[in-house]
């Protein structure tokens, strides 16, 4: 009938999507989650407009090296003067990024929790997804809690199909200011 239904357990019900960021929101900077077979490398920008985010999907696509997401990213007009918080599992590619000229590119610094406290921070916010970014809308529907054998959410989210998600935490849990949250 053309309705969109909510999946049980879905993490994040504090989203819609937009047309675009406003243009004058503030980009705070982007996230950055690696892949390259089969997983796609994911970058998205991190802006913020009358408290809220919007997000926007620049580059989702498997098989680039980090000399590839060097070019798209200039290509794309990446502000090589915000910061950049990436998976701090590649410093390889941290650093070839880094030679590529985004000289503010940072791993992320993770820690017990890290993937519950980066929920917490983004479930605060009221977060616009751009309707170009097909992936991350996809992500943000399918985003759900792990359930254990009697059906009871455990408080962990499944861990698959999670790569815009993954470099919106990261950015979230290193860049997000908790003093300026606008909760729900």
């Amino acid at each position: 009938m053309g309705e969109v239904g909510v999946i049980d357990g879905v993490i994040f019900s504090n989203w819609q999507i937009v047309k675009q960021v406003p243009d004058d929101a503030e980009l705070l900077g982007y996230g950055l989650d690696f892949g390259f077979t089969n997983d796609p490398s994911a970058l998205i920008s991190v802006h913020k407009f009358n408290s809220e985010l919007y997000i926007k999907e620049l580059i989702y696509q498997t098989r680039l090296t980090n000399n590839d997401i060097v070019q798209r990213m200039i290509e794309l007009g990446v502000d090589k003067y915000k910061d950049i918080i990436a998976d701090s599992a590649e410093p390889k590619s941290i650093e070839d990024i880094y030679r590529g000229g985004f000289r503010n590119i940072y791993g992320a610094k993770k820690g017990a929790d890290s993937i519950r406290n980066s929920i917490d921070k983004l479930q605060r916010y009221k977060i616009n997804i751009t309707e170009s970014s097909t992936n991350l809308i996809k992500e943000f529907r399918g985003y759900v809690w792990t359930k254990d054998k009697n059906g009871n959410q455990t408080g962990e989210p499944i861990g698959i199909n999670d790569h815009g998600i993954a470099a919106l935490r990261y950015f979230a849990l290193n860049k997000l200011d908790q003093t300026r949250v606008t909760f729900l």
